[in-house]
């Protein structure tokens, strides 16, 4: 995913594989050799279980590895 869509995709919905909103896209992680995007920070809903997420927490956000993203459009879709 290109660092150019970076600040365009912050604040968007964030919807996992089933097309249930877990989140809200609040910030994301570079690789500073590179300059790709590696993770997005996700503020999920609060009716969800961090724990229950295949993804760790980073700072009080689920970080969801960039892989794990099929489409970016007016949200954020997840694969899974």
């Amino acid at each position: 995913m290109p660092t150019t869509f970076g600040r365009e995709i912050l604040g968007r919905e964030v919807l996992d594989g089933s097309g249930d909103r877990l989140g809200h896209m609040a910030d994301f992680r570079l690789d500073t050799d590179t300059g790709s995007i590696v993770s997005l920070l996700v503020s999920i809903e609060p009716d969800i279980d961090p724990t229950m997420l295949p993804w760790p927490t980073v700072d009080g956000l689920i970080s969801v590895p960039v892989e794990e993203v099929a489409n970016v459009g007016a949200s954020v879709q997840l694969s899974r």
